[in-house]
């Protein structure tokens, strides 16, 4: 009888373990807060105040009301924007930690280093932010009057003329040195640590050209100190629809346009890679955002999931072969 008892108390202790467990996974499971709970991060691998600063606090500012929970940027800068991205392949892939990719980080430093800190195969792409050509400028005194200008005066004084940029290996480097491919002329390259002094000494005559984003140098086009002579896409650009394209001044074939892309950690899982990509969309596709973008300069036209991948892909290998072309290297 005794025996019957303990088996008896035995085995209801073991079911009240195996319920109190059942109940308390059963509440842990309802209580678990979906995505989003918290803060999200947007790492910019520039600066604050450059374009693709602006660019990621725009979106964060439209995600933040799409997702009802603020979404904070933070600047990680350095190493051409490798520091920055090297810091996102590293995040925990869970949605929290975004990064604010670009033509820079995700397509001419692929080819530009030798060696990274990252592959593009540590990021899911969820969606092209924005596209923006680049406008060539000249002094506002400048006798340059148009591209076929611009060849004459380097053929009559090879070596002298000089083009600006943001640093080695960014668009405007690598779109003076396509100048030089195409037509043969020798042009001196003058990289500045930032775009801020280098629009400075182009504007006061210390240098002699320079491709950079519309909406950093139109405050200067208006202001009479520097102007624009053409524009780096083969279309015309609605910040600047006056300008006339490069490839049709003589040089063929001239299509740079620079471009951002939110990315996420590779690791993320297959239902944030849908939720992301759709919430991406969303906020892109928000009028308030697609007008503060225009403002700025920016070509915003939000692209379906099919063409996002495709895109970019294109853009890696057009990105890697006008390095090479243009025999730019960083070891």
């Amino acid at each position: 009888m005794k025996k019957i008892l303990n088996r008896m108390l035995s085995g209801g202790l073991l079911l009240m373990v195996v319920s109190v467990v059942t109940v308390a996974s059963a509440q842990s499971n309802t209580t678990a807060a979906p995505w989003p709970n918290k803060t999200v991060t947007i790492i910019s691998p520039f600066a604050a105040g450059t374009t693709s600063d602006v660019v990621a606090r725009l979106f964060a500012q439209g995600m933040s009301k799409a997702i009802n929970v603020q979404v904070i940027v933070d600047n990680k800068a350095g190493a051409s924007g490798n520091i920055g991205m090297s810091y996102l392949a590293k995040a925990a892939p869970d949605g929290y930690t975004l990064g604010m990719g670009s033509i820079t980080t995700n397509a001419i430093n692929q080819a530009l280093f030798s060696k990274l800190p990252f592959a593009l195969s540590d990021f899911y792409s969820l969606g092209v932010m924005g596209i923006t050509p680049n406008l060539l400028v000249v002094p506002a005194n400048s006798k340059i009057k148009s591209v076929g200008d611009l060849v004459q005066m380097a053929k009559d004084k090879p070596g002298k003329l000089t083009f600006a940029s943001a640093g080695n290996g960014t668009t405007g480097q690598l779109a003076g040195e396509l100048i030089k491919v195409r037509t043969g002329v020798d042009m001196l390259h003058a990289p500045y640590k930032d775009a801020t002094r280098a629009l400075t000494d182009l504007a006061a005559g210390e240098v002699d050209f320079m491709f950079y984003h519309p909406a950093a140098v139109m405050a200067l086009i208006q202001g009479g100190r520097i102007r624009p002579i053409a524009v780096s896409s083969s279309t015309r650009s609605s910040s600047a629809p006056d300008v006339i394209p490069v490839d049709q001044q003589g040089i063929s074939d001239f299509d740079l346009a620079a471009w951002w892309v939110l990315c996420a950690p590779a690791g993320i899982s297959p239902e944030l890679k849908v939720r992301l990509r759709e919430i991406t969309r969303t906020v892109l596709c928000d009028p308030e955002v697609i007008q503060a973008m225009q403002s700025r300069g920016f070509e915003s036209k939000p692209m379906r999931v099919d063409e996002i991948d495709p895109y970019l892909s294109k853009e890696v290998e057009k990105w890697a072969d006008i390095v090479k072309r243009a025999g730019a290297r960083v070891d």
